[in-house]
């Protein structure tokens, strides 16, 4: 098993194996959001559905969020790795009783990592769950007693973290969470959905909030641009204002938006006594699912929703081999001839408002078979129910291509795809169909063949990656003031330095070079291959090593007498290459946790972690005792290049006389902090490229841990073998004339680009 027990916090926990439902007083609560998720497998997350089916295509917000669809069949399963966040209408807290409940399906020693969280990026490490061996189907309820936990922060989430592929379905099989939680007394409103900041909103949703102090009347400010939440700003019109429901339904939103929202409560028996509320905003989903073929199950058929008006066959086909994304695409078998085509029909269940929503493109991806027959015309129909219009594939040889292609229609454009010059009402969309019919300009007289189609999608206007133009620094398809503010942040920045060296008072108490071995030069610690035997590649000097295997990792052992001498501080230096990472966070180093062996002693807590789980914005620097709050040292990159596709050193430092932690960059203090706990924990071992958040996956030379805190200089000498001299590209994207330095060579650039938009389709 991996170290996944590595800077691990345990509270003083009751943890209960329940088999069944418990019985769960008032104050408990199903969460109320998802705040994000990670599938380690893929986008496509596989579950049990409501009739105990598996394999499933399930989604974690729709099982997950508010009650589950079945309390002892459904689940949604968590493979190694991967993890949800789910959030609650107030602050977990101790009750009578057990606090926390977490269900697990179909028990054969499943593991996860429970955390609580802040709903952002505090966290604790609540428990390590292990599920019993007992092979039966029924729920495996795990229950937690929150007594004696304390805090720096209001825990409003819970976040798992599946650590195995044990079962007949592998992995975690999350059915549901249920807390008990209390709402603070608030003058202002609070626990708004969608949560502040909250992204891929779905367009359709409605607004509401927990009222302050019980307020019976409120004023709704809502709007697309921040100044309509501004003091002096108008409230809605309809309904009328102040209100007495606390949810207000802003009909469609339009896909991609932000949007910004206030309540404030009005006293109900003096309309000038108001209490400002906060000011709340949220993103909307880019994108409007009209099908990807996986929701269909016994009480919703396919059959009843797609159907053949003519042709030869359609079906629902599970094929891994002709499936785009996910586990379903839809088979249609068609037939031409000059008195017969192939129509395949979906009617909406109510007409759609597709202007409302802000879409101007279809994307659907086919998939060919070579020996189709091609003398046909493919295109796509939409109907408002008075007129239809079609939409004609550009090259009927495609689909003799056996891969997946997308097919873009720009719905703006009609009279470039259309043969059908008649508009239609984009309000009032009834339903959508694929036709396949002769060409009468070829010579065939009939033909037939086979296409699979997967995931239509409505999008609004957009940036596409091939579309980013040069000085479009943040991605968003337009040149402006961003992209002006961002080159001037990195005005005069080189990629050459040159720093004031001087060289380390202490010899590393660690060092591995990796040159072709994993010997200690320092002669205390030689390490060893975890698992599997790792390749050593060229590095920075000499050798690295390289983690490129699941798992993979260098375990050092019998260090315990080093580190507890350990009393001025510590450093640990390295150089690192990598790409993005799979995991989301790669743990490059970690102290060992032994629990069973070691319960009287205070967790190590020691790891270096680079990239986060929501992206590859976030670095931690833990070091210190049992609690991560009080060591830990975090950060966020501000260009991906900081850790991710070139060599880059990094060092980690602790202070144990100040307290200080402090983290370098390629020689730059980038990150520090003086108020951390001042005491390191000894510990027996520790492991390279392995760890609590994950495998590192890439390139690692020169590894050092020293024995106290090292300086600035003494940081550039150990990166530079004493030069002080770093030569390495800029890590920011403003270096649009590549001379490794922002000037105003990159002004020019910017400057000939400026205010062009290249979204996709223009507005």
């Amino acid at each position: 098993m991996k170290n996944i027990f590595c800077a691990a916090v345990f509270a003083v926990l009751v943890i209960i194996i329940i088999i069944g439902t418990p019985l769960q007083a008032d104050e408990f609560e199903y969460p109320y959001y998802l705040i994000d998720s990670y599938n380690s497998d893929s986008e496509c997350w596989t579950g049990i559905d409501q009739y105990g089916t598996f394999p499933s295509t399930v989604k974690p917000y729709e099982y997950l969020v508010g009650a589950p669809p079945s309390v002892e069949e459904s689940a949604v399963t968590l493979s190694t790795n991967s993890w949800v966040e789910l959030l609650f209408h107030g602050v977990l807290y101790d009750g009578p009783g057990l606090d926390l409940f977490i269900s697990e399906m179909d028990p054969v020693g499943e593991q996860a990592l429970i955390f609580l969280t802040d709903g952002d990026e505090q966290e604790y490490l609540l428990a390590f769950a292990q599920i019993p061996d007992t092979q039966g189907h029924l729920p495996t309820i795990l229950g937690f007693d929150l007594a004696g936990l304390v805090l720096p922060f209001e825990p409003r989430a819970v976040r798992i973290v599946g650590l195995n592929l044990k079962g007949n379905s592998p992995g975690f099989d999350l059915s549901f969470v249920n807390a008990r939680i209390f709402q603070d007394n608030n003058a202002k409103a609070t626990y708004p959905y969608p949560p502040d900041k909250a992204e891929n909103v779905p367009i359709d949703a409605v607004l509401d909030w927990f009222p302050g102090n019980n307020s019976p009347k409120h004023n709704v400010y809502f709007g697309n641009d921040i100044s309509c939440i501004y003091p002096g700003a108008h409230t809605i019109n309809n309904p009328i204002q102040p209100q007495n429901e606390n949810s207000f339904d802003p009909n469609t939103l339009e896909m991609g938006k932000t949007y910004y929202w206030r309540i404030d409560e009005v006293n109900e028996s003096d309309s000038n006594d108001i209490v400002t509320g906060t000011a709340w905003s949220f993103t909307t989903t880019n994108r409007l699912l009209i099908d990807d073929f996986e929701s269909y199950n016994t009480d919703d058929p396919f059959e009843n929703n797609w159907i053949l008006e003519d042709g030869s066959y359609i079906s629902l086909i599970t094929n891994p081999s002709y499936v785009h994304s996910c586990r379903n695409s839809m088979e249609v078998d068609y037939y031409y001839s000059k008195t017969r085509n192939t129509l395949v029909s979906h009617t909406f269940e109510s007409p759609q408002d597709w202007t409302a929503a802000g879409a101007k493109t279809i994307e659907l991806f086919f998939y060919g078979y070579k020996y189709n027959d091609t003398e046909c015309n493919m295109y796509i129909s939409l109907n408002d129910g008075n007129n239809e219009i079609n939409f004609m594939y550009n090259d009927i040889n495609d689909i003799r291509n056996e891969q997946w292609q997308l097919w873009r229609i720009d719905l703006q454009s009609m009279g470039y795809y259309s043969e059908n010059m008649n508009q239609i009402d984009m309000t009032h969309i009834e339903s959508i169909s694929f036709g396949m019919e002769i060409d009468l300009n070829k010579t065939s007289s009939y033909g037939y063949g086979t296409i699979f189609f997967d995931d239509i999608t409505l999008y609004p206007s957009r940036c596409l990656p091939g579309n980013k133009q040069e000085a479009d620094f943040n991605g968003d398809c337009i040149v402006d003031f961003k992209d002006f503010s961002e080159l001037a942040y990195n005005w005069l920045e080189s990629g050459y330095k040159i720093y004031q060296v001087q060289e380390p008072n202490n010899a590393p108490i660690f060092w591995y070079k990796f040159d072709n071995n994993l010997v200690d030069s320092s002669g205390n610690a030689n390490g060893e291959f975890k698992e599997y035997v790792l390749d050593f590649v060229p590095g920075v000097y000499g050798q690295a090593i390289n983690f490129n295997t699941l798992e993979s990792s260098v375990k050092v052992d019998s260090v315990y007498q080093i580190i507890s001498e350990i009393s001025e501080g510590i450093t640990i230096a390295f150089w690192q290459k990598s790409e993005e990472s799979s995991y989301k966070r790669d743990t490059l180093f970690c102290s060992e946790y032994y629990y069973e062996e070691y319960e009287n002693k205070n967790d190590p807590a020691i790891s270096v972690n680079l990239g986060c789980w929501n992206g590859t914005g976030i670095y931690n620097w833990d070091c210190g005792t049992n609690t991560p709050y009080d060591r830990r040292l975090s950060g966020k990159h501000r260009y991906k290049k900081e850790w991710a596709g070139q060599w880059n050193h990094w060092a980690f430092t602790k202070d144990l006389e100040t307290g200080a932690m402090q983290v370098f960059l390629n020689g730059v203090l980038i990150n520090s902090r003086t108020d951390s706990s001042k005491v390191i924990s000894a510990f027996d071992s520790f492991t390279i490229g392995s760890g609590w958040y994950g495998d590192y996956d890439g390139l690692m030379d020169d590894f050092r841990l020293y024995n106290y805190a090292l300086s600035q200089p003494e940081i550039a000498y150990v990166a530079t073998n004493g030069t002080g001299i770093f030569d390495l590209p800029l890590m920011t994207p403003s270096d649009l004339h590549p001379d490794n330095i922002i000037d105003f060579n990159d002004l020019m650039i910017l400057a000939n680009h400026w205010l062009g938009n290249s979204l996709y389709p223009g507005d």
